[in-house]
């Protein structure tokens, strides 16, 4: 299945133009069992490594250059920004173990969520709902609702309010 996406994305869904053809994207993905909703605006040159492991809800973005390793599944929410050169990692190697076995864990990033640009989540990382990780910080673990995080590792830098 693996080597029919790859010949499937480098042929259809790479060389359309970034500006249109966004329903076209999502179709090849759900031909390949991602669950995509509605007016989604996914780049063409975002990686999926498996799309049959993502799921993505209505009204998400997933910007240039996006690496979306999910070799374990990734959930994303409604109303989601996944910005630019952001890398989504779903697995990585058992450095305690001299065989460094594949372990993985799932994503998980919840409805109103922003991931700025060039922002790195760990195996296993749950953003809750509204949560904003700054642009290039380094996410493990959770973040909790309506919070606002930035560095290397992330920490919790404030909360976010929206205005009424």
């Amino acid at each position: 299945m693996r080597l029919l996406w790859g010949i499937v994305y480098q042929l259809f869904f790479r060389p359309t133009p970034r500006w249109a053809l966004h329903s076209w994207r999502c179709l090849i993905l759900r031909g390949f069992r991602a669950q995509i909703g509605e007016g989604c605006r996914i780049d063409p040159t975002a990686r999926i490594w498996a799309p049959w492991n993502l799921v993505v809800g209505d009204y998400v973005a997933i910007a240039e250059g996006v690496d979306l390793y999910n070799v374990a599944p990734i959930h994303i929410g409604s109303k989601v920004a996944v910005s630019q050169h952001s890398f989504l990692c779903t697995a990585s190697h058992d450095i305690t173990s001299l065989s460094r076995p594949l372990v993985h864990s799932p994503i998980s990033i919840a409805n109103h969520a922003w991931i700025a640009a060039g922002v790195m989540l760990h195996p296993g990382v749950v953003v809750e709902e509204g949560v904003v990780v700054a642009a290039r910080a380094v996410l493990r673990g959770r973040a909790q609702g309506w919070s606002i995080w930035a560095g290397n590792p992330a920490r919790q830098v404030g909360e976010r309010k929206i205005a009424s």
